[in-house]
């Protein structure tokens, strides 16, 4: 037996109408006693102690529970603690109490903090959706090798299962299975082949997609005259921005295009066409492909707040966007659970907002434990990041989220941001009653210009992302500085509060050069003007009225474009399902065009994102496989016309994308013949 060997079963039960009752058994089954301690977990949603029980606190996910009478825990004893909740609280494994541990003093007095395992769990009886226990759910690299054995992963060998073909379709040819679709494709006879190098010719503007092909497939790239060249780059200015024309042909290939654009997307379908034969030659298919995007705007948003991705998963991910033609990364760098960027200016917003932990300014959140958790990108990895992006016509935007979602700023610089006067009482969607900036101070607009002037100049893109979502109801209500503020500006409630600070945000980022983005609510008390982008996420009508109201609008409506929504109903499938659950065939079908959208409100619906929100995200592994293949599904939508999708087509293209994944090492969901 360990000196500290401490296990927690979960009980589950429904009792009445929408409650669920849950007992946390602690066993200790160490060699010390347990002396003044408390248990604490992360669960997102909002409880009650029952009786026996104290609920200590309850801050976002972290929550502390402790016996009403305190009393030491005796080896090998065990004792309950109840709480109850929410009848839907509980209904997947990723539902389940994360980042246990107990707290308590040892003999000299010290606080000490002690891991506890998961033991006994009864999620089966009370969960509301399928009860399958596929080793998705523990997403890693064992777990999904035995998954791959078990089901079959498309395009994961011989003998593999395939995604099923619908009956009476007309099947694609394996060899073009480009993702997405091309505008036209016209398939000749016959192959192009090289070995180890290619000589190649073209215009400066296609210098990063040689390095980029010849890095990808391991070929030497060798400078040709035209004539002699076999991968030529030609310009073509009767093409429109990012479109290309491919020749592949015995003799070579060629790519035409107008620019830089042009020639790396036209080089993403030659990457896509490369097949080894088994002599270890690359060959290409002849054919003549013609293409042209969609939508300008073809994103994906990362969440690295709520868990820290290192810069190497950043660059990897913008790699893998590439391969698909995607070309904005929406990169969301603070939240309440983290502030992940250096600012020169205030240094204590990473040495402080980076972490949490016990002792840290930040409470543990979503499963990081006692220990310091936390990370954040230098100045040095921002510029890599975006240098690495613009080689491969990706634009870098970053989000610095406010007014909500900013409790690592606000701990992090108290004496600017922090009325103590305030007494509003508000509660998030979150869980947070302290995580609001507050637009009646002066030190909120110090921060945010000293904060935005730094990102500005860090980041050439044409946008900056303030987020502006969620901010709930009660918040400045008892606030003597906004009741004051209020008063001098004729304003009547808290949105136009908003409306206030985002308009000032957006006038400071203008003369810095730079277009303000938010999602939907920053249009919220009518403030900004129209040069504003929002991302409208809660469902497509939003976006058909953004638009038509005239704002740019990025279309994401959760319910299709929210990667990080469970695949289905399986409760061993990670991922939350608050707007239902996203599987391949749902994320393919989104449309966010309208018959109500007018013709200058297509003109404003500049684009399609994804978006992987990082709750549930710890890891590399588990990010790619949220992301994949869903993420090809969305590209899809982002280029492809609206009336070339085609779900049967998209089905047969799948397989040879799911190998290239594989071969590259992703993390992807297997997707059997039932998917």
């Amino acid at each position: 037996m360990d000196e500290y060997d401490l296990v927690v079963d979960f009980d589950l039960r429904r009792e009445g109408e929408g409650e669920l009752h849950v007992r946390a058994t602690l066993h200790n089954r160490s060699l010390q006693d347990l002396i003044s301690w408390s248990l604490k977990f992360d669960l997102p949603k909002s409880i009650r102690a029952r009786e026996g029980t104290d609920l200590v606190s309850h801050i976002g996910s972290h929550v502390t529970l402790a016996p009403t009478e305190p009393l030491s825990l005796a080896p090998g004893r065990s004792t309950d603690l109840a709480f109850s909740g929410d009848g839907s609280m509980i209904q997947r494994l990723s539902d389940l109490p994360r980042g246990i541990y107990v707290s308590c003093e040892e003999e000299n007095g010290k606080s000490i903090h002690l891991p506890v395992s998961l033991g006994e769990h009864n999620l089966e009886t009370i969960a509301t959706g399928q009860v399958i226990q596929t080793p998705y759910g523990s997403v890693n690299d064992a777990a999904v090798s035995a998954a791959r054995g078990q089901v079959g992963s498309v395009g994961a060998g011989a003998g593999a299962r395939q995604a099923a073909i619908p009956s009476g379709s007309t099947m694609a040819d394996p060899r073009y299975g480009i993702v997405p679709r091309p505008s036209q494709l016209q398939v000749t006879d016959g192959s192009f082949s090289r070995d180890t190098s290619i000589d190649c010719f073209g215009p400066s503007e296609a210098a990063c997609a040689i390095d980029w092909l010849g890095g990808s497939l391991s070929l030497q790239m060798t400078a040709a005259e035209k004539a002699g060249a076999q991968l030529r780059f030609v310009v073509d200015t009767d093409l429109s921005h990012e479109s290309y024309r491919l020749t592949i042909d015995p003799a070579g290939i060629t790519i035409q295009g107008a620019d830089a654009a042009g020639f790396f997307n036209g080089t993403a379908s030659v990457l896509q066409l490369a097949e080894r034969s088994g002599d270890g030659r690359i060959l290409w298919p002849c054919g003549v492909i013609e293409d042209t995007p969609r939508f300008a705007f073809r994103g994906l948003m990362l969440d690295c707040a709520r868990h820290f991705h290192d810069k190497e998963t950043v660059l990897r991910t913008l790699d893998l966007m590439a391969q698909f033609k995607l070309n904005r990364f929406h990169w969301h760098l603070t939240d309440d659970e983290g502030w992940r960027i250096e600012i020169q200016a205030f240094p204590e917003l990473t040495e402080r907002g980076a972490w949490r932990g016990e002792g840290e300014v930040l409470e543990a959140q979503f499963g990081t434990g006692p220990n310091r958790y936390g990370g954040f990108y230098s100045r040095q990895d921002v510029q890599d990041v975006i240098d690495y992006a613009a080689v491969r016509q990706i634009q870098v935007i970053p989000e610095i989220d406010i007014p909500g979602h900013s409790r690592a700023a606000i701990k992090s610089c108290p004496e600017l941001l922090v009325e103590e006067a305030d007494d509003s009482q508000y509660c998030g969607v979150q869980l947070y009653t302290d995580n609001v900036l507050n637009p009646a101070l002066p030190g909120t607009y110090q921060f945010l210009h000293t904060v935005l002037d730094e990102v500005c100049d860090l980041f050439p893109g044409e946008y900056v992302h303030v987020g502006a979502d969620e901010v709930p109801p009660g918040v400045w209500e008892h606030s003597p500085a906004c009741r004051d503020f209020m008063a001098e500006h004729g304003y009547e409630n808290a949105h136009e509060l908003q409306g206030h600070l985002l308009r000032d945000l957006q006038e400071h980022l203008a003369k810095k050069g730079k277009k303000l983005m938010g999602w939907e609510e920053a249009v919220h008390g009518d403030k900004l003007d129209h040069s504003a982008t929002v991302n409208a996420w809660g469902g497509i009508p939003i976006g058909t009225e953004l638009a038509n109201a005239g704002y740019g609008v990025v279309a994401c409506a959760a319910p299709f474009a929210y990667l990080d929504l469970a695949w289905d109903a399986n409760a061993y499938e990670p991922g939350y399902y608050w707007a239902g659950t996203n599987d391949l065939a749902q994320c393919y079908g989104y449309e966010p065009g309208t018959p109500e959208l007018t013709e200058e409100g297509a003109a404003q619906m500049i684009g399609v994102q994804a978006a992987l929100w990082g709750e549930l995200v710890k890891g590399r592994a588990q990010l790619e496989y949220m992301l994949f293949p869903r993420l090809l599904a969305m590209a899809e939508t982002a280029w492809t016309a609206a009336g070339d999708k085609d779900w049967e087509h998209f089905v047969q293209r799948l397989p040879r994308q799911m190998t290239r994944l594989h071969a590259q090492g992703v993390n992807h969901r297997p997707v059997d013949a039932d998917s």
